[in-house]
């Protein structure tokens, strides 16, 4: 492993010869997180993420991951509770955009980073480091983490239509003589994307993530508006950034038919660098940022029809089946 630029990590190995005072600090740390290990499930991406960031930041001292605004907004433990139960990202080929922080960053240009299937990458191109924003509920004995991902656009990218739709141009022709305009009908402007975690009494936590205005679990049909088990992970679509826990779905018996029809499905965790071939953005080098710490008359829509976290039903309905 070897970090490229700022936050930018090489998962194909090593190139070059680190300082001593280098190694010895990834030895350090390399010990300490081999012992978490041995006590916590920790996949290979997530830990060799966590190593290389630390090690970028210790030796940078240029990273804020927003840990002390956390804290100032929810108080020392929930912070925690907040930073520890944030997923990773893991972004399908092609798609550029990391998530930001709009108050920087509300175009594309500096927005992207390279698409590179054997990166873990926490800074885009123009150096803005990938941001999620925070909110936190409680109803009843539940606990509510949400984070909300911004993407300066999106653009609708099913079945290849939007890469179609740049090369031909009657397809264009046809738009304009149904809505008046060559512009792509899957695109807009500020995408807000979500991932809501709920903790139980006993500290059992579920998941589920936006997808085209409403949630889901798994990208399977069967998952949509379903809460499941956490994985550490979030896969991202090409284009539209809508989301899924990335699992495998395995049919666990078939009845007698025409076609056997499956009785029942076994859901797998598929995990990046183990299953999953596919530029990534691990959890440590994420800045979270409160959303309830933000004035909300600084945020200015760029498109009139796309709505902020904090005017979703979601956002003060946690388990509301919109987005």
């Amino acid at each position: 492993m070897v970090v490229a630029t700022l936050d930018h990590v090489d998962m194909r190995g090593e190139r070059g010869q680190a300082a001593v005072e280098w190694v010895a600090v990834i030895l350090v740390a390399a010990i300490g997180l081999g012992a978490l290990a041995a006590v916590a499930p920790v996949d290979g991406r997530s830990l060799g993420g966590l190593v290389a960031h630390r090690f970028t930041c210790a030796v940078t001292r240029a990273c804020d991951d927003g840990d002390d605004a956390l804290v100032r907004a929810y108080g020392r433990a929930d912070a925690e509770l907040v930073r520890r139960h944030l997923p990773g990202f893991v972004f399908e080929p092609g798609e550029r955009q990391l998530p930001v922080d709009w108050r920087e960053c509300r175009d594309i240009a500096c927005a992207t980073a390279a698409d590179d299937r054997d990166l873990d990458v926490h800074r885009t191109d123009a150096g803005r480091q990938a941001t999620v924003f925070t909110h936190l509920l409680r109803r009843g004995d539940h606990t509510y983490v949400q984070y909300w991902a911004y993407y300066p656009d999106s653009n609708t990218a099913i079945a290849g239509s939007d890469r179609l739709w740049e090369r031909i141009p009657l397809a264009q022709l046809a738009g304009k003589a149904l809505t008046g305009s060559t512009q792509y009908p899957g695109y807009h402007r500020d995408d807000w994307e979500g991932i809501a975690v709920r903790i139980d009494g006993e500290g059992r936590a579920e998941t589920r993530v936006t997808s085209h205005g409403h949630w889901q679990w798994c990208k399977q049909s069967r998952c949509g508006g379903r809460w499941g088990p956490a994985t550490g992970w979030t896969r991202v679509s090409r284009g539209s950034h809508a989301a899924h826990v990335p699992l495998d779905a395995r049919p666990t018996g078939f009845v007698r038919a025409v076609t056997p029809v499956p009785t029942g499905y076994r859901y797998v965790p598929l995990i990046p660098g183990r299953d999953l071939h596919e530029r990534t953005t691990t959890s440590a080098g994420i800045r979270l940022i409160p959303l309830e710490s933000l004035p909300r008359r600084a945020y200015r829509r760029l498109d009139p029809d796309i709505s902020p976290p904090w005017e979703k039903d979601a956002y003060h309905d946690p388990e509301s089946s919109e987005s």
